[in-house]
């Protein structure tokens, strides 16, 4: 049987050959001392890096990869993200966001105002909770806000593209001036709709509220959609808006179930 043995001084890899075996040595990246056997049927290479260990094994007639191997790996590093439920959580909420995007959404829009709501009226309210009430913002939430959030955004970024700093303010004009008045008729016009008011009554609501409605969230939006615009990405920002609408939608929820005076309603 024939034997052999060559060195490579230049990148510190050793290599031995014996008949059909054939052995390299050399350094590790994370300074470790990886070695490699390969063979006829079989192959198998342990190492060491920058997070930790791993081993693989292989068994192929080439000595490089075959049906019946395994592969094992350990160590420290990226690795362990997985084991976070955070980051299991934010990754499957991104999932989802992918494959039922305007689903995601209505329940993000239905979880936001009903956290919304429930604040108000534990904190702000006459402390007799009205569970028809949370339902009703919450349903608001999921059949409205999230479906129109998608579409409403998704043109928006589609009609003016890019996140210059005159982009940004375009978008927010819009979403202020065009889109905050539209949102607030429907708002209380869907409200009052589920509350099983008449149309005289919707009617006196969103004329003694919507403007109040409106510069309200003037003084709330322009800053967190500037913000939102520059920096979100598209599919995520309805989330970013529930987050920061949870408090607004507290003043929503007030506004929105005041009671219209009498002279207003009549």
């Amino acid at each position: 049987m024939e034997s052999a043995f060559v060195v490579t001084n230049g990148l510190g890899v050793k290599v031995a050959r014996h008949g059909s075996v054939t052995m390299k040595l050399g350094g590790g990246k994370g300074g470790g001392r990886p070695w490699k056997i390969g063979g006829v049927g079989r192959r198998s290479s342990f190492g060491s890096g920058n997070g930790g260990s791993g081993m693989n094994a292989g068994g192929g007639s080439d000595g490089i990869s075959g049906k019946g191997g395994n592969r094992s790996s350990g160590g420290s590093g990226d690795a362990g993200a997985g084991s976070n439920p955070l980051v299991a959580l934010w990754a499957a909420y991104n999932s989802l966001l992918e494959s039922q995007p305007i689903l995601t959404k209505g329940l993000t829009s239905l979880v936001g105002f009903a956290v919304g709501d429930a604040l108000a009226q534990k904190y702000l309210g006459d402390g007799d909770f009205k569970v028809d009430r949370l339902l009703r913002m919450a349903a608001f939430g999921a059949l409205f806000h999230g479906p129109t959030g998608h579409y409403f955004y998704g043109f928006l970024d589609r009609l003016i593209v890019g996140t210059e700093p005159l982009k940004v303010v375009s978008k927010v004009a819009i979403d202020q001036i065009l889109w905050a008045p539209i949102f607030g008729i429907c708002f209380f016009g869907i409200l009052g709709a589920m509350e099983g008011k008449s149309f005289k009554e919707i009617k006196a609501k969103i004329e003694n509220d919507l403007v109040t409605a409106v510069t309200t969230s003037w003084k709330v939006w322009p800053l967190a959609h500037a913000i939102n615009f520059r920096f979100i990405p598209t599919e995520q920002r309805l989330l970013y808006i529930n987050a920061i609408q949870i408090g607004y939608n507290v003043f929503l929820s007030i506004i929105g179930n005041a009671t219209v005076p009498e002279k207003s309603a009549a």
